[in-house]
């Protein structure tokens, strides 16, 4: 195995074990602790501007397809397109109207008065401050998923919901993150939408954060975090890979058949989390109890190249 191969496999590794742990971009729970912080990071940079009491609340993560995206878009207020160059992507706030006003309220100290009517035309002051507000989101981004000092989330264009053409998102699935910005006695809903081309490039931004936290911009958030991930407790069981059986063989099973294994079958267990496998093993004894000794790790793509190569 060459250089790069070894250097990878710990990173495969990771990432397998992340997944069993509910910590991949494939398993909403993972986003749920990165954005419960995220919502935390955001309330503070709007605290430091302001004297007004306010707080952000982490709402939900969930997936949508392409009809619920469209309608997300229309329901809201203001959309915001991020521009995240280096992943390749972009990203979009879906903001109520309520969220904006918030936002006013907060900067300007006047504790959500609401006086303004619900329905008027944004003026330039309000998008000004939205901009501020979404950008104090997108650098509370940076501070979950950049490695320095670098920014990768940038506000680009914001245009009204009404003036938005949803033709001009392909994406047949996103995941939303929802939060609260709580003014007073009021509060506002903004939806970060993230397409399908930032889902690897973030399951990788939180992988590298929890394997090596001390090199993340904020390395005490990022201990933290990965003290969480830690301590989680996932299901362990070993499976020994029996090959493969047609549906009618399988339909036809009884109580007290007996099934041939693999000559092999010693070697071929696998140590595995949910539908995550984790480790090849081998099948031991000690005394009377059956054991396992770990041989290598899983990399399913590699087991699925070879399978291929061999026919």
């Amino acid at each position: 195995m060459d250089v790069e191969a070894e250097q990878k496999r710990p990173d495969v590794l990771a990432e397998s074990i992340l997944r069993a742990a509910g910590m991949s971009v494939d398993d909403l729970k993972s986003l749920e602790t990165v954005f419960r912080d995220l919502a935390t990071t955001f309330a503070g940079k709007i605290a430091s501007q302001t004297d007004v009491a306010i707080s952000a609340e982490f709402v939900r993560m969930e997936s949508i397809e392409k009809d619920a995206i469209s309608s997300t878009l229309l329901r809201s207020g203001l959309i915001g397109t991020v521009q995240v160059v280096k992943w390749g992507s972009r990203l979009l706030f879906a903001a109520d109207r309520a969220f904006v006003d918030c936002g006013i309220d907060a900067l300007f100290g006047s504790g959500a008065s609401q006086d303004n009517p619900p329905h008027r035309p944004m003026t330039s002051v309000d998008l000004g401050v939205a901009r501020q507000i979404f950008s104090d989101v997108t650098s509370s981004l940076d501070h979950m998923f950049s490695s320095g000092g670098e920014a990768l989330f940038q506000i680009a264009e914001l245009t009204e919901a009404a003036h938005f053409s949803t033709a001009t998102v392909n994406d047949t699935r996103m995941i939303c993150c929802t939060m609260l910005l709580k003014v007073g006695c009021h509060s506002g809903q903004i939806i970060i939408m993230m397409p399908r081309s930032s889902f690897r490039p973030m399951q990788d931004a939180i992988a590298r954060m929890l394997q090596q936290p001390a090199h993340h911009s904020d390395p005490t958030w990022a201990k933290k975090l990965r003290l969480e991930v830690s301590r989680a407790h996932i299901d362990i069981e070993a499976f020994i890979q029996q090959g493969s059986m047609t549906l009618e063989q399988i339909a036809l099973l009884k109580p007290g058949q007996i099934l041939q294994l693999p000559k092999d079958a010693i070697n071929q267990v696998r140590l595995r989390s949910g539908k995550q496998a984790l480790y090849k093993c081998r099948l031991g004894k000690t005394g009377t109890a059956f054991t396992v000794r770990i041989t290598d790790p899983i990399n399913e793509e590699e087991d699925l190249l070879d399978e291929l190569a061999a026919g």
